[in-house]
């Protein structure tokens, strides 16, 4: 992976030229155009030069990087040395490691699962289910025929860009194999007591292949997607960036102090697009939170909860490269939500991973109730209206700061609560 410079001068420029009449989509489009001719200018001799080479390239706007395959040294020295190239990065795997408890097959009219009652969000739907909020997934992908997700399929709908595979773009429909995507979805957007905001609508991009792992140049053609949705088949053809999520749930990530993804989420955060985070799995020692969690580009990093209300021990703790880790914690240990078996099929999970979805459910609603809602007005009122008489204390201490006291690196600003986030 090949950096070509920075790009914060030119998100900064385009960002300046907001104004209070400027819509989520037009926030994505001027992000769209500006990177894309940046790239286009400053990748411009790279691409030449590994035009000479036996190289695989795929160029990358989102945040001015140069995935190249097949290089030997000779050419990565030579890339080291052209005053363009910033940085060469190796292309990293993510691989995720949560627990799936048990499966089976829904039955009738669910009961609500225990954690859309321990973020309120039944409490939060005479205000709003959702509506007008529209979520991206990156993950596993998603079984979109199932019965609790396929009504906020967004693919349903008129949208016409709302899937991409970058392992197999021929796809032309969201498709799972592995249960993970479809888990997060469902506890996002699932309807019968599995979902936090029902009414919202998804998007999926399959940054994690069907065994559970991703490239980073995967991952980052799903970021890009995010930004300006396309046509599943072709990232350089038709799209429409009108079609932007307005948050992101990302519940995967890489060992902590990883900068691959940095610009990414910088891109994200001038496009108003909220970049929500699982924690990570390495708890329950301190600094132990993952990438991009931990990216100070700007996330909303979420940690896990056990329905005691304590934090689950593999729940990773700050602090980490960005300060305060994680922001949030949210409901993560034995949820139950949509599973891949059948059209019916449940699974049971536990990981930051599925505490991840419960915040992104939660900031769906927040959207859907203010649509001109900020990313940091969002993350400041999601923070600041966690509770801090629920978490329970583990007696542990990270950072200088225990965990009774707010904010922590081990519960954050608190328990999410959709009651008073709405408020």
């Amino acid at each position: 992976m090949v950096m070509i410079g920075e790009i914060n001068s030119v998100l900064a420029s385009v960002t300046s030229k907001y104004t209070k009449a400027t819509t989520h989509g037009q926030k994505a489009t001027a992000v769209h155009d500006a990177l894309t001719a940046h790239a286009a200018q400053t990748q411009k001799s790279t691409l030449e030069f590994l035009a000479t080479k036996k190289s695989v390239v795929k160029s990358f706007w989102v945040n001015n990087m140069i995935w190249v395959e097949g290089a030997d040294h000779a050419t990565i020295m030579e890339l080291a040395a052209r005053s363009e190239v910033t940085e060469i990065l190796e292309d990293g795997i993510v691989t995720i490691n949560d627990q799936v408890v048990d499966s089976g097959e829904f039955t009738g009219k669910q009961n609500m699962e225990w954690g859309v009652r321990t973020v309120r969000a039944p409490d939060a739907w005479a205000t709003t289910q959702g509506a007008g909020a529209i979520v991206g997934v990156i993950d596993t992908g998603a079984r979109h025929t199932h019965t609790m997700i396929n009504h906020s399929y967004m693919g349903n709908d008129a949208a016409k860009f709302a899937w991409y595979n970058p392992y197999r773009p021929a796809d032309a429909t969201p498709n799972d194999l592995h249960g993970h995507g479809t888990h997060v979805t469902g506890t996002i957007a699932g309807n019968n007591g599995i979902g936090v905001a029902p009414e919202a609508k998804w998007i999926s991009c399959k940054g994690l292949n069907d065994q559970g792992s991703g490239t980073n140049a995967a991952l980052i053609g799903c970021f890009q997607f995010m930004v300006c949705p396309h046509h599943h088949s072709n990232p350089n053809g038709e799209k429409d960036c009108l079609q932007a999520p307005h948050l992101v749930s990302n519940s995967w990530g890489s060992s902590g102090g990883n900068s691959a993804f940095d610009a990414s989420v910088a891109t994200w955060v001038a496009a108003n697009i909220y970049p929500v985070f699982a924690a990570g799995n390495s708890g329950p020692g301190c600094q132990s939170t993952g990438s991009p969690a931990d990216s100070p580009s700007g996330t909303i990093s979420v940690g896990a909860t056990q329905e005691s209300e304590a934090i689950a021990s593999f729940s990773s703790r700050g602090p980490a490269r960005n300060g305060e880790n994680p922001h949030v914690s949210a409901p993560g240990q034995n949820v139950r939500s949509a599973g891949i078996a059948s059209d019916t099929a449940f699974t049971t999970m536990s990981g930051t991973s599925m505490a991840c979805p419960h915040a992104a459910g939660v900031l769906a609603l927040m959207k859907s109730h203010n649509p001109a809602l900020t990313y940091a007005a969002a993350k400041d009122k999601l923070q600041s209206s966690s509770s801090k008489t629920h978490p329970v204390s583990g007696g542990q201490t990270c950072g200088g700061v225990p965990d009774n006291q707010f904010p922590n690196h081990t519960f954050g600003h608190g328990r999410i609560d959709a009651v008073n986030a709405l408020a």
